[in-house]
């Protein structure tokens, strides 16, 4: 028994001893990258901008910029750190952008790299930066407060209550590898010194093939998730309507006739008019009953405009292909992308005025 709790003893001594040979790190002596973005600088070089945090003695935070171009992202972060004074980590990376043109020839390696490795987490932003990712990263009148923090905000609150659908890492990994869907991320544009959305980027793997306009991003958002909280405008007759308090539930039919898939898209929306510029009194039945109809059909022809364009560019970010693989036992991707382009697609719109707001 003494034995034993001798043995014992010693083996938490040599524990506790061996726990002082682990190395520490004070939190002043890392750079934790919490952006970064890559540009294409010619087809086999890349340049990587990451933006972390300097803590100061003085208590003050600054936000440092560095760049380095490299073939690799392992060869990029090895230039940075030939460069900054203390190690870089990865734990706190919140936002990564992509230029266009690296959009355009493809950045999967690189997405796959950040997959590979388990200090990212699976809830960054992912984003497509209209423009070189390194200028916005490095926008002087955002050098105060954390641009990363800034951009994270941007994009969340967008897909929260605004016209964007939601999405991160793991949904672009997941959109990525799921059969009949094509997957698609935020763009980013600097406008009047101001970091703006201004559509949505749609990729075949993971080349860019074209943007969704921001006039068709919130029926995108109608089709792809239920709106919990919204604000829109139309223009109607030459009058604007601005609705709020939106929800919206979709709803997909699929049914194959002639062996060929057609697809109807139901759209029910829940609003209310939140402000009209028209002289119509818009709280007589009749009059918001037209107003209905009247943006009810906008909703449809927009959404009629954006299945064109998508059909048009044979990509199909809506995931009808996934759906019609769950409806068809036997289906075939490259049958079904010979298809796509032609297939019949139907948009139903139910709007529901629920009630008009406070009139004054």
């Amino acid at each position: 028994m003494k034995n034993s709790l001798l043995i014992v003893i010693i083996c938490i001594t040599i524990c506790l001893n061996g726990c002082s040979l682990v190395p520490s790190t004070n939190v002043n002596q890392l750079n934790i990258i919490e952006a970064a973005g890559f540009d294409l600088v010619n087809p086999k070089q890349i340049k990587g901008t990451v933006v972390f945090p300097v803590f100061r003695p003085t208590g003050q935070t600054e936000f440092s910029v560095s760049s380095a171009d490299g073939e690799t992202i392992k060869k990029v972060r090895e230039r940075l750190d030939s460069q900054i004074r203390y190690r870089l980590i990865s734990g706190q990376l919140r936002v990564v952008t992509f230029s266009l043109d690296l959009a355009k020839k493809g950045f999967f390696p690189i997405i796959d790299t950040f997959n590979r490795d388990p200090a990212v987490g699976n809830m960054i932003q992912l984003a497509i930066v209209d423009g070189e990712t390194a200028d916005l990263l490095s926008l002087k009148q955002y050098t105060k407060e954390n641009i990363a923090l800034y951009i994270y905000d941007l994009l969340l609150h967008n897909s929260q209550t605004g016209p964007f659908p939601y999405t991160d890492f793991a949904t672009f990994i997941y959109q990525y590898f799921e059969v009949g869907q094509d997957a698609y991320l935020p763009v980013l544009k600097v406008v009047n010194d101001k970091i703006k959305l201004t559509g949505i980027a749609v990729f075949k793997q993971d080349k860019l093939i074209t943007i969704i306009p921001w006039k068709y991003t919130f029926i995108f958002k109608g089709m792809m998730e239920h709106y919990k909280q919204g604000l829109h405008q139309f223009k109607i007759d030459g009058e604007y309507v601005a609705i709020d308090n939106l929800t919206s539930k979709s709803k997909y039919s699929v049914k194959i006739k002639k062996g060929k898939p057609e697809f109807t898209i139901y759209l029910n929306m829940n609003a209310r008019i939140q402000e009209y510029t028209g002289d119509k009194p818009i709280f007589f039945p009749k009059h918001i009953k037209q107003l209905t109809k009247a943006i009810q059909k906008d909703i449809e022809k927009n959404a009629n405009g954006l299945i064109s364009l998508l059909q048009e560019k044979n990509i199909d970010p809506i995931g009808l292909g996934s759906k019609l693989e769950a409806h068809q036992r036997n289906f075939n991707l490259k049958k079904w992308n010979k298809e796509y382009s032609s297939a019949k697609i139907k948009v139903k719109v139910n709007l529901d005025i629920l009630h008009t707001g406070v009139v004054e």
